[in-house]
């Protein structure tokens, strides 16, 4: 669930929205493919990479206050909406459903029009919908009792996935480099010299950046999620876009495998 921004009039709410219901039928039916082909499917993570929603307030391009088509309340009603369609979705399919998610910098409540943190950046939109999403569940524990919510404390997220240390982090933290991969790469060795837990993943997932990208290096892999909005803006200015798609693959004890974008 990576770079929705719900809200944002480029793509267009209905086009996300019928993109995505695309991609919720093309998961189910990779599963039961990948089942056929032999694939032990006993569990399915359903992780936000964050930049679910556009906000209103917060600008960070020249044009966004005039590109925004629905309210805060809407756009944060609409992500919760699409974050039960998912869990509803696979419930049926697995034993165990895991809901995760990191923040991302359009989630962030606290900035003014100026760019300016009243709060702290971990006040983000981003994970309340996690949260009340787990509340929502709560209310209902027969039908969820398969699936388990969690929400990290920080920006990034790190679990442990048929022995497989996995780390998700929007890539809005990241710092010094001339292109999207030199950020990534210098902000994980970073984590690694550091010896913090994002560091010890042989597996990185970070949203941000939109375009599909991948790198490995010996037992490791980044993966770059593409998103499901497009930016006029930013293809205008570079001549760079991608398709909107949703980022699917496996993990098993030898790493990852039967990459899709569906």
């Amino acid at each position: 669930m990576a770079d929705w921004q719900l809200g944002k009039k480029d793509f267009g709410v209905e086009n996300t929205i019928k993109r995505y219901d695309i991609a919720l039928q093309d998961a189910v039916n990779r599963i039961k493919d990948l089942r056929k082909l032999g694939v032990d499917i006993d569990e399915i993570y359903m992780i936000g990479l964050g930049d679910l929603t556009e906000n209103c307030s917060q600008f960070f391009y020249d044009s966004m206050p005039f590109n925004v088509s629905l309210s805060l309340i809407e756009q944060y009603a609409l992500a919760r909406s699409m974050i039960m369609k998912t869990v509803d979705t696979f419930l049926s399919l697995a034993d165990k459903l895991t809901l995760a998610g990191v923040p991302g910098n359009h989630g962030e409540m606290s900035r003014s029009s100026k760019g300016q943190v009243l709060t702290n950046r971990l006040d983000n939109s981003d994970t309340m919908h996690l949260q009340i999403c787990q509340e929502i569940m709560n209310a209902n524990p027969e039908r969820y009792k398969s699936v388990s919510v969690e929400i990290p404390d920080g920006f990034h997220q790190v679990l442990t996935i048929k022995g497989k240390t996995c780390a998700w982090t929007h890539g809005h933290m990241a710092g010094s480099g001339n292109n999207p991969e030199a950020k990534i790469e210098n902000w994980w060795k970073g984590q690694m010299f550091g010896h913090l837990p994002s560091g010890l993943a042989e597996i990185l997932i970070t949203g941000h950046y939109h375009h599909l990208r991948s790198k490995q290096q010996g037992n490791r892999t980044w993966f770059q999620a593409p998103s499901l909005d497009k930016s006029i803006d930013f293809t205008e200015r570079t001549g760079l876009w991608s398709y909107p798609g949703v980022l699917s693959f496996t993990v098993n004890n030898k790493g990852w495998d039967n990459l899709k974008i569906l």
